[in-house]
């Protein structure tokens, strides 16, 4: 069976002074910590107690070495001892969280100000911000709105203008019509014209090949008759020639190229009579030299 109280404190024994314990719990329980002083004062009590338990659990380790009935004892006493403690100390932390508490609500609420502050400065730069981009945008607008407008009114102009230019198309349009239909007429007048004048050359050259169809038929009978005058002069001088045979060879031949030379071209109004004419003179020309030269030649020979 369990030993008693009595019997407990007899076998059991901690470095613990209860009458002492027992002027500390009512010096602790007028303890305050709501100066610096008094702070200080019940921290200080409480790392008294703390390691006043802390002594006892030590010794309570000791004891139940012994034998675990014994450490039953030991705990049973130490837990008795523990509670005499704590009954002081969680008062003390009590007072003490107390404090702590309320300062890190202080803390809390500086904490809390100060970030109400810097939100507000944050909000009033957001503010700020918003309100410079704000009228940039306003600007913008502003300006887009200016723009489109000038853009709207120079669409007008450029409409009037291509309206004017259309009308000054069609207008351009209808004189180069006109000018091309009256260009045509002037055209067909003038190939009227062209046609009539072609009859009218047409006739004129029928009326000049019948012309030149008498003149050249005239013009035959002319040659035929020079050509029979010719002939009968040729005959002549043939004749006088047959005559001159009697003369020295050299005196015969220098008389026929005298002849010849003397001979006088006929005048004919024929181009192309003219033309054998002159051939012929040619001709003639070139055999009297011909015979010239045989004749100097046949003189000075001999």
């Amino acid at each position: 069976m369990l030993a008693s109280p009595e019997q407990t404190t007899v076998l059991v024994k901690y470095d613990v002074d209860e009458a002492a314990l027992a002027l500390v719990r009512e010096t602790c329980a007028v303890m305050t910590a709501d100066t610096p002083a008094g702070y200080e004062e019940v921290r200080v009590a409480i790392g008294h107690l703390r390691d006043t338990r802390v002594s006892v659990e030590k010794r309570r380790v000791e004891l139940k070495a012994d034998a675990l009935a014994y450490g039953r004892l030991v705990d049973c006493e130490a837990k008795r001892v523990t509670l005499l403690v704590t009954e002081i100390e969680d008062p003390l932390k009590a007072k003490k969280a107390a404090i702590d508490d309320a300062a890190a609500r202080i803390k809390a609420e500086e904490d809390a100000a100060k970030l109400r502050i810097i939100e507000a400065e944050i909000q009033a730069n957001r503010d700020k911000q918003e309100a410079e981009a704000r009228a940039i945008r306003d600007a913008e607008d502003a300006r887009l709105a200016a723009e489109r407008a000038a853009l709207a009114v120079e669409r007008e102009a450029l409409a009037a203008e291509r309206a004017k230019a259309d009308a000054q198309r069609q207008a351009e349009q209808a004189r180069v019509a006109a000018e091309q239909a009256k260009v045509a007429e002037d055209q067909r007048i003038e190939r009227e014209a062209l046609d009539a004048s072609r009859r009218e050359i047409e006739q004129a050259r029928q009326a000049a090949e019948r012309v030149e169809f008498e003149r050249q038929a005239k013009a035959r009978a002319e040659k035929d008759a020079a050509e029979k005058i010719e002939r009968e002069r040729i005959e002549t001088l043939r004749r006088k020639a047959e005559l001159a045979a009697l003369l020295p060879e050299v005196e015969k031949v220098r008389a026929f190229v005298a002849a010849i030379r003397a001979l006088i071209c006929p005048t004919v109004k024929s181009r192309k009579l003219y033309a054998a004419l002159v051939a012929a003179m040619e001709l003639l020309e070139r055999a009297a030299n011909a015979l010239a030269t045989a004749a100097s030649d046949a003189k000075g020979g001999a």
